[in-house]
């Protein structure tokens, strides 16, 4: 439609004048002499505004506005009343109507109501379908969820006899009969797939809350230290110069759930890996951040790399469950090459592990030019409750 108007009008005087004023102003102008005549015209053809008399001998406006309402609320409708009917043009508003003018009026003033008329249901329109996709999103990160604690259950148990079966067969077979090489390879194969469902286990309790804690102080160094071992070994054929900004001595005690953190720390530093190039460095440091406004002070763990950055416009959306940097046709699953894919959800639970502890992850990063993640936790004196 393009400022496409029914004029509903019983007086024939207002309806020749509408029809040469409007014609000349770039609009599309029908009419019918009654209620029930536009509500015939209205079922074969889609307007942007009906303006329409109160009072009318057959089919008044309050049948044609409620008609309009329950059919088309796409479109407006806009009351012509005398001064007597305000209050009348006033309840019809509250049913849906978009607006009213008082007779008597100049044309070029019902011309303003309209054009107010056409924007503002422009702007419902828009607003509409803002709430349907909103809608839509919600739907989609529900059935996400729902597909975390449902594979993350259903696949758990299948895994474990897998993983059992496997290591009763390999004690029962000869090492001299061939397939030693081929067990390893399944066994390494399993258990990356464990490591995949515990990931997606604990996504879903985080999100839940439900997630069991288990704080204690521990050296933040040690940590980082243990998770720098691994990863080393994980990326033992990338070239990547991995390394620890530690003072001698240096130590950083913190009131935390160790293996919380250690999980987060590793799913950081293999995202380093895989989006560092082969010849790449990665760095890994310690900061304190006094207390601020009665607040506690802070304990942040820095991790940079040389890699190939990340977009503003990405920096939120890789927290996401799912979301993927790298296009999904070019997808490889590995847990260290360069670009490896995974499923998408180890920097989605790293947050969740960070947040449970009244921590936050920050991201400081551009397209070719690294990646610096820092993780900031509170410094307690005492085991927090829950």
């Amino acid at each position: 439609m393009n400022n496409r108007l029914l004029l509903v009008d019983d007086e024939s005087e207002i309806r020749e004048l509408a029809i040469d004023f409007f014609s000349g102003a770039g609009y599309h102008l029908d009419l019918a002499t009654s209620g029930n005549e536009a509500i015939a015209r209205l079922k074969k053809q889609d307007y942007d505004v009906v303006i329409t008399d109160l009072i009318m001998p057959d089919g008044d406006g309050r049948k044609v506005v409620s008609w309009v309402v329950e059919n088309k609320p796409f479109m407006g409708a806009v009351v012509m009343t005398g001064y007597g009917s305000v209050e009348s043009a006033v309840s019809l508003m509250k049913m849906g109507a978009a607006d009213y003018i008082l007779k008597p009026f100049m044309l070029d003033e019902l011309k303003v109501v309209i054009d107010r008329c056409i924007s503002n249901m422009g702007l419902r329109e828009e607003n509409r379908l803002l709430q349907e996709a909103y809608a839509r999103m919600q739907e989609v990160k529900n059935m996400k969820e729902k597909f975390l604690a449902l594979t993350s259950h259903e696949l758990k148990t299948p895994v474990t006899i897998l993983n059992t079966m496997l290591g009763f067969i390999e004690q029962k077979t000869d090492s001299e009969c061939g397939i030693r090489e081929q067990l390893a390879l399944m066994k390494k194969t399993v258990g990356n797939l464990t490591e995949t469902i515990t990931e997606m286990q604990q996504l879903a309790q985080s999100q839940e809350d439900t997630i069991p804690m288990h704080y204690q102080e521990v050296n933040l160094f040690n940590l980082i230290d243990e998770v720098v071992r691994d990863i080393k070994l994980l990326a033992a054929d990338r070239q990547l110069e991995i390394t620890v900004n530690r003072q001698e001595g240096e130590d950083a005690f913190l009131v935390v759930d160790a293996e919380k953190i250690r999980r987060v720390l590793f799913e950081l530093l293999q995202n380093a890996v895989k989006f560092t190039p082969d010849q790449g460095s990665i760095t890994v440091g310690i900061s304190r951040e006094a207390a601020e406004d009665d607040k506690l002070p802070r304990m942040l763990i820095h991790i940079a790399d040389t890699g190939i950055g990340i977009a503003p416009a990405d920096h939120e959306k890789i927290f996401e469950k799912f979301y993927k940097i790298q296009d999904a046709h070019s997808h490889h699953s590995s847990a260290s090459a360069f670009l490896g894919g995974g499923l998408g959800i180890g920097l989605s639970l790293a947050r969740n592990l960070v947040e449970i502890q009244q921590g936050r992850i920050s991201l400081t990063s551009d397209y070719d030019n690294g990646s610096t993640f820092t993780i900031s936790l509170p410094c307690r004196e005492s085991i927090p409750s829950r």
